[in-house]
């Protein structure tokens, strides 16, 4: 495939997104470089910013507060459906994102879907941080 067609699949993605959610304004970056950039910004039916976008002509990806990941290629129709449930899950409510801190540095940030009464991480974004002996505290970003 090529890049029209990881467009195409993208904008198909991101309209799902859109459909789930009719009522919620998504805001195109035309500033950015990279090949796709929506943002979906704290309203009524939001309670934190979402960046979503295609990067490097196969890669989706979302962002909220201190968790960022990509699902590619997204010529893999399975990765476009785990990204699609990853961010309409996120706006529902029904997922949410643990980060964890060291001091004020989120050192990782874990997608979470409930199971079983707790929860299960479906994704994790993790920074490079020193092992110092510090307490870590947690903050859950949630729209519900």
């Amino acid at each position: 495939m090529n890049a029209v067609d990881t467009l195409e699949i993208a904008k198909g993605a991101f309209e799902r997104v859109r459909e789930a959610f009719p009522s919620l304004e998504v805001v195109e970056d035309t500033a950015t470089q990279v090949d796709v950039s929506l943002d979906i910004p704290v309203q009524p039916g939001m309670k934190h910013h979402v960046h979503l976008n295609l990067q490097n002509i196969d890669e989706l990806h979302f962002n909220v507060g201190s968790f960022w990941l990509a699902w590619f290629p997204c010529t893999d129709s399975a990765n476009v459906e785990y990204y699609v449930e990853a961010v309409t899950g996120f706006i529902s409510g029904r997922l949410r994102v643990l980060e964890h801190y060291r001091g004020k540095r989120c050192i990782k940030a874990e997608l979470q879907a409930p199971a079983n009464g707790g929860w299960n991480t479906i994704g994790t974004t993790t920074r490079l941080s020193l092992p110092i002996p510090s307490r870590i505290e947690q903050r859950v970003i949630s729209n519900a």
